[in-house]
């Protein structure tokens, strides 16, 4: 019979090649990548604010946009920094296509076995 225990220790070793990948992307792949995002049609990089630290971060994501809807997967969870910080603001910036959209209320659902962000983008945007 398996216990809590077995549970946990399960639950570990399944996500940690994913918080692995992670950390390399963070440190290596995502500043590399974060220059070209906002001009690669299906990517964007999201500007939020540190929670505690105040500081602005740029995270490069991949978007799905119907109408004023963005859906966001999120690769690596819901407990990734980024989502946090956007969840506890309430709202977040957008670099897409040279423009700066201004996105609001993020939550999260679960589409099939994946969870994603789905926010709504205010009218208009800015011209970077």
């Amino acid at each position: 019979m398996a216990t809590f225990g077995d549970a946990v220790w399960t639950a570990l070793v399944r996500w940690a090649p994913m918080r692995t990948l992670a950390r390399v992307n963070r440190r290596i792949t995502n500043p590399l990548f974060r220059a070209r995002a906002a001009h690669i049609e299906g990517y964007g990089n999201v500007i939020h604010y540190g929670r505690r630290s105040g500081r602005r971060y740029r995270t490069p994501v991949a978007i799905t946009r119907h109408g004023d809807e963005l859906t966001i997967p999120l690769n690596y969870g819901q407990g990734s920094d980024w989502v946090r910080n956007i969840l506890a603001a309430n709202e977040f910036q957008l670099e897409h296509q040279d423009i700066l959209i201004h996105v609001h209320t993020p939550e999260i659902i679960t589409i099939g076995p994946r969870q994603f962000i789905r926010a709504i983008a205010a009218p208009g945007g800015a011209r970077q």
